[in-house]
């Protein structure tokens, strides 16, 4: 059973990969899927379409699972680095803190966002809110028609009309974020 699941591994590893999952776990979680599968399904009639055809939405729902289960678990556990020196000055550094973070990116981001802070505020009252209350809020278009008893299609074309307006204003800025010329914003 398991060379028959291995002879389809490099699209096992595709189909991780095309979750979003980072490349260097890709194969780490088709593992986890060998080993799962062998522990779990003792009966290859589960995941087999006749005697030679393998059930590609099974495995694809295992591996989904799994990955998620990965997430999940990195969100969950808050990881430290052991540090290789007890140097006080050198724990302190901006730059030993942080050396695995892009400051250089956080603080385009962090620049970009103000931006589109300062022009969304500057629009008329009922505009800045309801394009705030979609935006960073969690609310949907249907509930905020329903809740401000607006019609559902005019809050629609003002979001769309809100999306180009921003999109033309600071379309430079955003491609040059990123392509990574941070230093042009």
């Amino acid at each position: 059973m398991l060379e028959l699941l291995a002879s389809n591994h490099l699209l096992w590893v595709k189909m991780v990969s095309n979750m979003g999952c980072p490349k260097h776990l890709c194969e780490d979680i088709v593992q986890e899927m060998y080993l799962k599968i062998n522990r779990l399904v003792t009966d290859k009639r589960k995941i087999m379409y006749g005697d030679d055809d393998v059930n590609r939405f099974y495995i694809y729902v295992t591996l989904r699972n799994l990955y998620s289960d990965y997430k999940k678990a990195k969100n969950k556990y808050t990881f430290f680095s052991y540090l290789e020196t007890d140097d006080a000055d050198t724990i302190h550094k901006a730059d030993y803190l942080y050396l695995d973070t892009d400051v250089e990116k956080e603080e385009a981001f962090y620049k970009i966002t103000m931006k589109l802070a300062k022009e969304i505020n500057s629009w008329h009252t009922y505009d800045a809110k309801l394009c705030n209350t979609y935006y960073l809020g969690d609310m949907s278009l249907r509930q905020i028609s329903k809740g401000a008893n607006i019609s559902l299609t005019s809050i629609f074309n003002s979001i769309k009309n809100y999306k180009a307006i921003l999109r033309n204003k600071f379309i430079e800025d955003i491609e040059d974020y990123l392509n990574g010329d941070y230093h042009l914003l």
